[in-house]
């Protein structure tokens, strides 16, 4: 990944996909806030989470906001402990500091996906991981892990069981943050939200009803309108 000139006439903002998806997952929002930062895509699956930020941070030149959902928020974090002067904005969405509370799980998800049955986990994350009533969004994302391949996928699985507990990295942190939320989501509950916004008083959060795993998949207009609010009022102000 690289930044041109142009770009760098702008602040980046690097979006973090969830796993296993793409930049499909933030296309409203690379859209609707490109007059105000120099928005990307970047999918990492490198083995461990490590690799994949500091692969992260060897791209990019200069300081930069971040963004993450789930899996990607995760990275976001991993890169924001490695590189916090560097780390002018964060937002995270439906992502959990902690290690992953279940390796077994996860290890086995990788030898199913290994295995052949990648359409039927991928399935099994889509029911888990949006409501059944939204169903464009669960299109949408199961395109996007199909898309993908079942060796990405099981890669991004493998490195979750690296992640490491980041909750010391964000209460020490003061850059502005943006928490947004789907309340309805199964696999982190926005409780998990409220936490991470206890420990970062100086954070925005917003919390999303009837809204699963993927905030900005599911609630495209809604997230980049909040965004827009907060890179205007606390982010681009913070770096005049």
């Amino acid at each position: 990944m690289t930044i041109s000139i142009e770009a760098r006439m702008r602040l980046p903002l690097i979006f973090l996909p969830a796993m296993p998806c793409d930049g499909r997952m933030y296309a409203n929002q690379v859209e609707g806030l490109k007059d105000l930062v120099s928005p990307s895509v970047s999918v990492l699956a490198e083995s461990t989470f490590a690799e994949s930020a500091d692969k992260l941070l060897a791209a990019i030149v200069g300081d930069f906001i971040l963004a993450g959902t789930a899996y990607g928020g995760c990275l976001a974090m991993e890169v924001l402990a490695r590189a916090p002067e560097r780390v002018r904005g964060l937002w995270l969405m439906n992502c959990q500091p902690s290690a992953h509370p279940d390796p077994d799980a996860l290890q086995a998800a990788s030898r199913r996906l290994r295995a052949g049955e990648h359409d039927i986990v991928i399935e099994e994350f889509a029911e888990g991981a949006i409501p059944a009533e939204d169903s464009d969004s669960r299109a949408m994302f199961v395109q996007m892990a199909r898309d993908a391949g079942a060796e990405l996928f099981a890669r991004q699985s493998d490195a979750t069981l690296t992640r490491v507990d980041r909750w010391q990295t964000l209460s020490s942190s003061n850059i502005p943050t943006l928490l947004i939320w789907g309340a309805a989501d199964r696999f982190v509950p926005v409780e998990v939200g409220l936490r991470i916004a206890k420990v970062m008083p100086h954070a925005r959060f917003e919390s999303l009803d009837g809204c699963g795993h993927f905030p900005s998949l599911e609630r495209p207009a809604l997230c980049t309108t909040i965004a827009r609010d907060w890179i205007v009022r606390d982010v681009l102000p913070a770096i005049r």
